[in-house]
Formats: C-alpha cells, structure tokens, sequence
C-alpha cells in the first residue's frame, strides 16, 4: 500500500495534487495549456493525458516526474499525441 493512501484505500490530497502536477506537467511537456481558455482546445489529448496519469497512479506510481514521463510515453505510443 502506498504511504500516502488513507486507511480506506482513497487517495490522500497529497496524491491528487501530485497527480494534478504531473498531468500539467505533461501538457506543458507537449506544448498544451493544462487548463486553456476554451475548454474544448485539444480537449481530446488533454483527455488522455489525465487518463494516463490515473492509470499510472492505478498501478500504484506516485513520483510525479514517473508519473508525467508515463503519460507522455503511453500517449506517445497509443494516441498518436503531437511529439514536441
């Protein structure tokens, strides 16, 4: 179990602001504004971006840096994401 999971097995603030770190961190990495103006301005890679990091934390990954290269990495090879 993680050292940051509560008792209960939800995940800690701790883990959700590392989580919403590394996705940001991954739309900056690809040259997107983690949270554009127009909400719907690539929206789609966005999507999956955050996807992939909650997979990743899933498997029970909590280092922020392993968590935004994990996204990346799987956006990469699956979604066809631009390569910055």
């Amino acid at each position: 179990m993680s050292r940051f999971r509560s008792h209960d097995g939800t995940l800690t603030p701790h883990e959700l602001a590392t989580m919403q770190q590394a996705y940001e961190d991954a739309c900056r990495k690809l040259g997107l504004d983690p949270s554009p103006a127009d909400p719907n301005e690539h929206r789609h890679v966005r999507d999956r971006l955050a996807v992939a990091v909650l997979a990743a934390a899933k498997m029970g990954e909590r280092d922020r840096a392993a968590l935004t290269a994990f996204a990346i990495a799987f956006g990469l090879r699956n979604w066809h994401l631009p390569k910055r």
